[in-house]
Parts: C-alpha cells; structure tokens; sequence
C-alpha cells in the first residue's frame, strides 16, 4: 500500500481513483464497509483504491475540549486499512486552515488532480467544508455536476440492532465492557505503548510483570482486572492485565494509573525499552485491595486461570 502525508504528496498524472474518505478511529466494521466498497469498486472499474483519513482527529483542532480518545494510532490505523487491501493510504493533516477550506471547493479538490477521484465512498454522517456545512446528500449534487460519483452505504449495525460507531465503541471500552466491542471492531480493542521499568513487585511476588506506558489520549478500559493478550515480534502470549492503582501497596490520593501485564508462556528476555500491544479480552473482576500480598497472589493465580479459558475462546 502506498502512503502519503499529504496532497501535496500526490503524483500528478496519475489514473482516476475510487476514495473512501473519513477519520476511521478505530476501524470498525461500519468503517470496513465503506473502505470495502471503495475497494470493491475500485477493482469493478480497475482504478486505485484509496482511503483518505484525517490526523488528529478533527475535534482534537476545532473543540479540544471535545477531543475524544484514540481508538487507533495512526501506525495501527494504517496498518488496519492496509490489512482490508487498499492500494494507497493518504492522510491529510488537520488544521485551523484546512477546516475553512468551504465545502464546494472541497468536493472540487476531490475531482481534480492530484486527488483525481472517479468515485466517493462515504458514510451518512459525514459532513465537509467550513463549519461542517457540507452534507452527504450536498456532495452528491455536487458531484452530479462535476462527474463525481458519491456512494454512502448504509449505516452497519450490530447484532442486536444498534448502529455501530466509533462513540458507542468508545463508550463500552470506558464501561469496561471489552468483550462487547470485538464484534464492532472485528477484532479485539488494543492498546500500545512502551515496557517501562515499574516498582518490581510482581517480581518480587514471583509475578513478573510488563508496565507499559502508554499515551494519555488513547481509550483505555475502566479500571480492573481483564484477559488479554500481549502482541511482540515473536508472536501473541496470553497476558492477565491489571489497570489501575494497586491499591494493595499504593497510598495517597492521586497515584499514577498503571497497565502491567502478566506475561503467560512467555521465557524471552526482559521487554523494557520494547514498544507491545495489548488486547483486552475480557473482564475479570475490579480491582480491589487486598489484606496481605500472599492474599493478592493467590487471587492473581486464580486470574491467570481464567485468563487461559478466555484466550483459549478467543
């Protein structure tokens, strides 16, 4: 998959494109949809499949105060959209500027070189243009007059009815509920970050564990105790994952939040300074504080437990 930074990164000359357009956080199965029909008609009309997305996120630059947290960093992000086979990745850097930018120039820069787009794929929310004045139903007609073909497939929903975006998504990973949005996202919620030397602990309790740091926008769980798995080069490990304050050594009002991973089968050596992702794939209980640490260890034990079950499910 090719991947560009900006428009100005585009070739000039190149063939006419088919381009699923929107910020994707997360890319679920709703974002599936129309990146696979930008994809599928791409290869009907043998043109370049392109997927343009936006960083950061346009609220991130409009209302920071709105900002919501990440379900995929741009790397994952891209890594995802390639994985569903698109043949070029743009990314258009979100600005105060490119925000002005009225919504009947917009729909023109997508017709005309470099973008050179034969098609659109959108979905019904998405809005363009100064303000966000732009409409779905408002680009068809403009791509009417301009030979722009506009497709918006219809919204996804779940199993149980309900539309699939990436608001509920994040609202269920807030609740806890990982279990929940695998189903909406085809895969399990994940998070990377850094292995970070931690306070020793675990290692002292003969539960070693990965504390990794990861960035203050991205959408963790709520706090507690889940089963998971821990991605690195060498393949995918069953992991208990613990996020919270460890309450059974930490005082104080305001300690730091942490992710530690309890690594299962895992005999390579030390992680720090290595960057993991993290899958959460079920909850297993809140995290509690605990009398003693022969206590909490006894409770870890009957975790990891639990956590073979789920993964072995999963």
């Amino acid at each position: 998959m090719k991947r560009y930074q900006s428009i100005g990164d585009l070739p000039l000359g190149e063939e006419r494109r088919v381009v699923a357009i929107g910020t994707f956080d997360g890319v679920h199965i709703g974002h599936q949809a129309i990146i696979g029909r930008a994809i599928e008609r791409a290869r009907e009309r043998g043109l370049q499949s392109m997927v343009l997305t936006f960083e950061p996120n346009p609220l991130a630059i409009l209302r920071p105060e709105l900002a919501p947290t990440v379900l995929t960093e741009p790397a994952f992000k891209a890594q995802l959209i390639e994985a569903l086979g698109a043949d070029a990745l743009l990314v258009v850097p979100f600005t105060l500027a490119f925000s002005r930018i009225r919504a009947d120039r917009f729909a023109e820069m997508l017709g005309s070189a470099p973008l050179s787009a034969e098609s659109v794929v959108v979905g019904a929310n998405f809005r363009f243009g100064q303000g966000g004045s732009g409409t779905v139903a408002y680009l068809q007609r403009l791509g009417r007059a301009r030979g722009l073909i506009v497709e918006s497939p219809g919204t996804v929903m779940s199993a149980d009815g309900k539309p699939v975006s990436s608001t509920r998504v994040r609202r269920l990973i807030a609740q806890g509920q990982v279990a929940d949005v695998a189903p909406l996202l085809g895969r399990p919620h994940s998070v990377e970050g850094m292995v970070v030397p931690g306070e020793q602990r675990g290692r002292e309790m003969g539960l070693p564990t990965a504390n990794v740091s990861v960035p203050p926008d991205v959408a963790l769980p709520a706090r507690g105790v889940y089963a998971g798995r821990v991605v690195l080069a060498g393949g995918r490990y069953p992991a208990a994952i613990n996020l919270g304050y460890s309450p059974t050594f930490t005082e104080g009002d305001d300690p730091p939040l942490r992710l530690e991973a309890f690594i299962l089968d895992y005999e390579g050596a030390d992680l720090y300074g290595q960057r993991i992702r993290v899958e959460f794939l079920g909850r297993l209980r809140d995290e509690r504080r605990f009398p003693t640490p022969a206590e909490l260890v006894a409770q870890v034990q009957e975790d990891i437990e639990r956590t073979r079950e789920v993964a072995s499910g999963a």
